[in-house]
């Protein structure tokens, strides 16, 4: 049986510089896994922020008998 297991941790960030101190922090933890669990790895990436400006969400449909 192969299993995968994930861990999350959502960073707010100021710049690329603050960025990369926590890089750093999880870098270490993650020495710490690999003793244990050697093909264990780190993947970073940037996210997006979502706009909820009201795009994107299709109209309410109109109900049959009302006006």
């Amino acid at each position: 049986m192969r299993l995968r297991a994930q861990i999350v941790v959502d960073i707010d960030a100021g710049d690329y510089v603050e960025a990369a101190e926590h890089q750093n922090a999880l870098q270490r933890y993650l020495r710490d896994i690999q003793e244990q669990y050697p093909d264990a790895s780190l993947t970073m990436r940037e996210r997006r922020e979502r706009r909820h400006d009201g795009l994107g969400h299709a109209p309410e449909p109109a109900r049959a008998g009302t006006r």
